[in-house]
């Protein structure tokens, strides 16, 4: 018996999420359903609207490309240079790891650090602050590319002294605002900066050279050839399984990173339990983790993970998916049904 049903479900987040491209109070992800005689696995798409993707082209992608002899088969999904084709081939991939009889080993973390916890924006200063106390977490990631970035950030600093600090602009600064904006910022000790700007190679390097924190990329490297392109400019990319492709297009990416001596942040979207699982062999090959998807939610449609000293831990053997979610798989036709 096979049967494959595609699902989109909408995640509402804790706290409305502001950032240069815009603010949402919940994504609506794809989430696919494998049944076999043995088992049943699940695969999670995540729709990113400011990469232009939508629900329905992952539906569409989804019902279009995956057949019964590439799952009895174990094949693979090649990742295409399209962004709903990328999150697609995630969620497929996904699944097809979920349907092995055990769990892959996992590696022993080399990480001396626990995941960042992202703090959203919000104008009221005070709500910030108490978001930072509250939220149990040594290293934040701050949003930034708005007009009071540098007062905002260094007022945080003060009230917290200690607390390790990331930033991520989603390229919302031009290369001048980016230039002034990380000179004020110096003697804050900032861990690292997420994609400042969008600019060319020379223009990250030039930035990287005015800058004695990190600068890393995370828009801007998707592929192999992007990371080949700007390896030179800056000290790091991000890796996000979703916009790889999966696990293991998201491992060939780190270890191309390697043989360049670019440092990696392993990072994920708005996403559930399960996508953020899926990622966790990963975790010992990379320097920073920034895996608080879940978190963030109001209702994740797993359980099964958990936090220990900051850092996500589970398998994809160990995750339940919710009665409602489970509802939505049942009053939804297969794309896939055989007897």
């Amino acid at each position: 018996m096979l049967e494959v049903t595609a699902v989109p479900a909408k995640l509402m987040l804790k706290t409305p999420f502001h950032i240069a491209h815009g603010s949402s109070d919940y994504r609506e992800n794809v989430f696919l359903q494998m049944k076999t005689d043995k088992k049943i696995a699940y695969g999670e798409a995540t729709v990113v609207p400011y990469y232009g993707v939508t629900k329905e082209q992952i539906l569409e992608d989804l019902q279009r490309t995956i057949t019964p002899e590439m799952i009895r088969e174990n094949q693979t999904l090649e990742v295409v240079n399209s962004f709903s084709y990328t999150m697609s081939a995630c969620a497929y991939t996904t699944a097809m790891l979920g349907l092995q009889e055990k769990a892959p080993d996992q590696p022993s973390s080399n990480s001396v650090r626990g995941s960042s916890f992202t703090i959203a924006y919000t104008s009221d200063m005070q709500r910030m602050m108490d978001a930072i106390a509250g939220c149990g977490f040594s290293t934040i990631k701050l949003k930034a590319g708005f007009p009071d970035d540098v007062q905002r950030i260094k007022l945080i600093r003060e009230r917290f002294p200690d607390l390790r600090i990331r930033l991520d602009a989603n390229q919302g600064w031009s290369f001048s605002e980016a230039c002034s904006i990380i000179e004020q910022l110096q003697d804050q000790n900032i861990e690292l900066i997420e994609e400042p700007i969008e600019g060319s190679p020379e223009a990250l390097k030039v930035l990287s050279s005015l800058s004695t924190i990190p600068i890393i990329l995370d828009e801007t490297v998707q592929t192999l050839d992007d990371l080949k392109r700007y390896a030179g400019s800056v000290s790091g990319i991000v890796v996000k399984t979703a916009k790889s492709g999966g696990p293991q297009a998201a491992k060939r990416l780190i270890e191309e990173a390697e043989k360049h001596s670019l440092d990696v942040l392993l990072s994920c979207m708005v996403e559930s339990s399960l996508a953020v699982t899926s990622a966790l062999t990963l975790e010992p090959l990379c320097r920073w983790i920034d895996l608080d998807g879940p978190m963030l939610l109001a209702d994740d449609p797993f359980s099964g993970l958990t936090y220990r000293n900051e850092l996500p831990e589970g398998t994809l053997q160990e995750l339940t998916p919710s009665p409602k979610l489970l509802e939505l798989f049942a009053s939804t036709p297969p794309i896939i049904l055989e007897p």
